[in-house]
């Protein structure tokens, strides 16, 4: 028996709505409803500055948009022209030298809801041989930034991106020789033994504290905050480990530039133990005792009643700051007392689906370390069978939420992990009880994110699954929603397979998140309407989009500068770096008012324009390591992808 697929095959094509089910599911710091409280909490350190916060969304865009990095020879080029021409214009593109390479005329697309502007498009389906520095030229509207065509373009892009996680490793030196001199810092946080948080929360719920500690030192700071999030390290942790499942190529022993390079283990799996050990680490031992929420208590996070439960085997939600930290601050200069912070359900499944994915890949690797990641893995899941409604809630400050109530996405992810691993038939069972829990409304509406993990266990299961009608069934999920995805396109000006009217905080993350799902049902078809869809995805994030920005730091001659980021902040604060190449923005949002930004420019922005570089921009310019992995992924993808 396997688990049922008869809704989700029903749904191949569903009407695009925006992300519904777990609140904000692509954010770095909660739930909508949370998100603008927590960081309220923090307003004291943010002056608002609605000058530079409006020439920030009112800097100069160039209106002939595309890759500022680039495509590879052969694939196809889209473009996008900003104009009211009611007719098509003439193109062209020139080298460096001023030699003809192309030309044509565009094809007119009109009115364009996401921008709020009327638009062309040029497409070129077969690509263009290799070159450098080309520049579009649209007849009476300007020329593009400068793109190259070549087998490489991607290749310094996903090792910058990957870069990211040495550059923010909490607990050791951040040193010139591995993130470039601008960029070295001391450790910050080296010892890290915490435990748990005691006194009131910031509704006034008093939390007793527990009577152990954990050493948590280590793992990657995870947003524009110094804090750390057993759920979006896990969510962070599962993409970067299916990298490595998906034999994305280019990270052998020495080819990273981190400090384990040399120690005749793969550099992606080296960053990614990094984090995995604090996750171990983040696990309650045999016989403790500590206070958490079971259930949703009536009238919100105000009326919390903690209890003090067995928490042998549970996951603490997140360990880091008791109060928000000023803007900017080095981590080394950071010592404002931090915290564990109670456990809960979907962060003991978060350790649970990312320990059995690392005790299958381990497996040869390190025995030792296998064992203890399956382990960890199996006293975590079962830690969830005993407490299945340990919640999540937006109630302390100086950290971001991550809060949930609704855990059924998660253990859905977490027993196709485990099933995949270990082949064991209970774990098989558990998976189809799981799936029928599940929305199947929202098939083909959602993708991965560190609350909304169904797709995760999918792309396991469709490469994994033991079971080959499991397996089938998984790729057949898939491939509804891929073709939901790109059933979306003809309606969008820009030419991606996203068709939502509400951009959420981290909307780049879920571009990019929906760039892997169509990656996998590529692989699993051989259409390649789905690798031009997922090329799309990157496409837009790396500059063809209406701000006319690269999304990546350092890549592409309008690239993002100016993070929301504690020590990244140079871009407005005098001796501060700048972002380093390979950060990603989140990008824009048009949810709510979350922060000063948004409140400067949301009567002035549509859904994809509410945007402004400006480190103040924590709602639309974070860096976070989830959104960061899934670009991550579809980069080292799209230099990969059809190579002999």
């Amino acid at each position: 028996m396997t688990f049922a697929l008869r809704r989700q095959l029903a749904l191949s094509v569903v009407l695009p709505v925006a992300a519904a089910g777990l609140l904000l599911a692509a954010c770095s710091t909660g739930d909508e409803a949370a998100a603008p409280a927590a960081m309220a909490n923090g307003s004291e350190v943010v002056t608002p500055k609605v000058d530079e916060y409006l020439a920030a969304f009112n800097a100069p865009r160039g209106a002939v948009r595309l890759s500022q990095t680039g495509f590879r020879p052969g694939y196809p080029i889209v473009a996008v022209v900003e104009t009211d021409a009611a007719g098509p214009l003439d193109w062209a593109i020139h080298d460096p030298a001023g030699t003809l390479v192309a030309a044509g005329a565009t094809e007119v697309f009109g009115p364009d809801a996401g921008s709020g502007a009327s638009v062309h498009t040029i497409m070129l389906e077969g690509g263009l041989a290799a070159g450098e520095g080309l520049v579009l030229d649209v007849d009476g509207v300007g020329k593009s930034h400068p793109f190259d065509v070549g087998e490489d373009v991607f290749r310094t892009l996903k090792y910058d991106l990957l870069n990211y996680y040495y550059q923010n490793r909490a607990g050791v030196p951040i040193e010139a020789a591995f993130a470039g001199e601008a960029w070295a810092r001391p450790a910050g946080h080296e010892t890290e033994t915490l435990t748990c948080f005691a006194g009131k929360d910031m509704n006034g719920v008093d939390w007793p504290g527990c009577d152990y500690s954990l050493d948590v030192h280590g793992s990657w700071y995870d947003a524009g905050d110094q804090s750390k999030y057993v759920v979006n390290a896990g969510i962070t942790t599962w993409t970067l480990f299916n990298a490595f499942e998906a034999g994305l190529g280019g990270f052998e022993d020495g080819k990273v530039k981190i400090p384990e390079a040399g120690n005749g283990q793969n550099d992606l799996l080296d960053e990614i133990r990094f984090n995995m050990d604090w996750m171990l680490r983040m696990q309650a031992p045999d016989g403790a005792r500590a206070a958490v929420v079971l259930g949703r208590p009536e009238g919100g996070p105000k009326n919390l009643k903690p209890v003090v439960v067995d928490v042998s085997g549970m996951a603490h939600h997140k360990e880091g700051d008791i109060k928000w930290p000023p803007v900017p601050m080095m981590p080394h200069e950071n010592d404002t007392p931090r915290a564990l912070y109670p456990p809960s359900v979907t962060a003991t499944l978060h350790l649970a689906a990312t320990g059995a994915q690392c005790a299958r890949i381990f497996a040869e690797i390190d025995a030792d370390f296998s064992a203890r990641c399956l382990d960890a893995a199996k006293r975590a899941y079962a830690a969830t069978k005993r407490v299945p409604d340990a919640y999540s809630f937006n109630n302390f400050t100086g950290s971001g939420p991550y809060s949930s109530s609704d855990p059924k996405n998660e253990f859905f992810w977490a027993a196709a992990e485990l099933y995949a691993t270990t082949g064991d038939a209970t774990f098989l069972s558990d998976l189809e009880a799981a799936q029928a829990k599940l929305d199947p409304a929202t098939t083909g509406k959602r993708q991965t994110g560190w609350g909304d993990t169904e797709h995760a266990g999918l792309m396991t299961l469709a490469r994994l699954a033991e079971d080959g009608a499991t397996r089938d069934e998984a790729r057949a999920m898939l491939k509804a929603t891929a073709d939901a995805y790109l059933a979306q396109r003809p309606a969008e000006g820009y030419g991606i397979p996203y068709s939502n009217k509400i951009w959420p905080w981290g909307s780049v993350g879920e571009l990019a998140n929906r760039g892997i799902i169509l990656a996998n049902a590529y692989e699993y078809t051989g259409d390649t309407a789905y690798r031009d869809g997922a090329l799309d995805l990157l496409d837009y994030i790396l500059g063809r989009n209406p701000r006319d920005i690269s999304y990546v730091a350092g890549h592409g001659e309008n690239a993002f500068r100016a993070p929301h980021h504690r020590h990244w902040a140079g871009a407005n604060y005098e001796g501060y770096p700048e972002a380093p190449p390979g950060a990603v923005s989140g990008g824009p949002n048009n949810r709510g008012i979350a922060g000063p930004v948004s409140a400067a420019i949301h009567e002035m922005c549509h859904a994809q324009t509410c945007y402004a570089d400006h480190v103040d921009a924590y709602e639309l310019n974070e860096v976070a390591i989830n959104w960061q992995s899934a670009v991550f992924w579809l980069a080292a993808w799209a230099d990969e992808v059809d190579r002999p």
